[in-house]
């Protein structure tokens, strides 16, 4: 709960105005940094119920948050976006 606290007070703003593309591409980008999906990841912090009920309202609002990544595939230009990003091209 202290977590959600801090990003909340760090990312809240930020997070409350992305568009509708921005916040499945930010769900895309957890994934691949973390390895794990969305879903899994407020199912391990805040438990499976909660994890459940985040998912019926993403689900409301057109998001998926047990989407996953895949950089070989359809997320190929996500992927090379951020390969230039981290080598300093963009």
């Amino acid at each position: 709960k202290k977590a959600q606290e801090e990003l909340e007070a760090q990312f809240g703003d930020q997070i409350r105005d992305l568009t509708f593309s921005q916040g499945k591409i930010l769900i895309k980008l957890i994934y691949r940094e973390t390895g794990n999906s969305t879903f899994d990841i407020v199912k391990e912090l805040r438990g499976g119920f909660n994890a459940f009920i985040w998912q019926t309202l993403a689900r409301l609002f057109g998001y998926d948050l047990k989407t996953d990544y895949d950089a070989a595939g359809e997320d190929q230009v996500i992927e090379q976006i951020v390969m230039m990003i981290e080598a300093g091209a963009l």
